[in-house]
């Protein structure tokens, strides 16, 4: 057993643990499988991430974060697909067809792009989904213009900050 350097107990060995998390590519808290070893003081519970624990521990991670990309998207499409058909989503989006049928099968790994872009159009659904279908009709020098009620509440809330400084 190595010294704790948090507590200076003697009680650092690879151990298993329920509730670990980590920081993970686009996610802050990805769950660590709780088989996986980690050296770990037994007193404070400081856990100590060297470089081949590391090593080690990465296909894991991996494995769960495809996971969790593959949760995200199956339920992003489930939500989607209540206010618009797959197919025409795919159109929009660019996507291939039979693409987001694939992804809701589980039979494919999305991208984090992917399932970003999904999750926001989930918040108000109708509406960003109707925002996106505007864009698309737009010209080009129109497309990325905010709409006067997003220019009006910045205005709004410039000229609020400024009253009260």
């Amino acid at each position: 057993m190595k010294k704790c350097i948090r507590c200076g107990a003697r009680a650092v060995k690879p151990r298993t643990g329920k509730g670990r998390s980590t920081r993970y590519r686009t996610m802050p808290f990805l769950r660590i499988p709780e088989a996986a070893l980690i050296p770990t003081c037994g007193r404070c519970g400081s856990e100590y991430l060297d470089e081949k624990t590391c090593e080690e521990l990465s296909p894991q991670l991996h494995k769960v974060y495809l996971a969790s990309l593959r949760t995200r998207v199956r339920l992003a499409i489930d939500i989607l697909s209540q206010h618009i058909p797959q197919r025409r989503l795919e159109r929009i989006l660019g996507l291939s067809q039979g693409y987001l049928s694939r992804l809701r099968a589980g039979t494919g790994n999305p991208s984090p792009e992917l399932v970003s872009h999904l999750a926001l159009l989930c918040h108000d659904a109708p509406r960003s989904l109707e925002r996106l279908q505007r864009f698309w009709t737009l010209p080009d020098d129109e497309s990325i213009r905010p709409s006067r009620r997003e220019v009006g509440d910045g205005h709004d809330q410039q000229t609020s900050r400024t009253n009260n400084v």
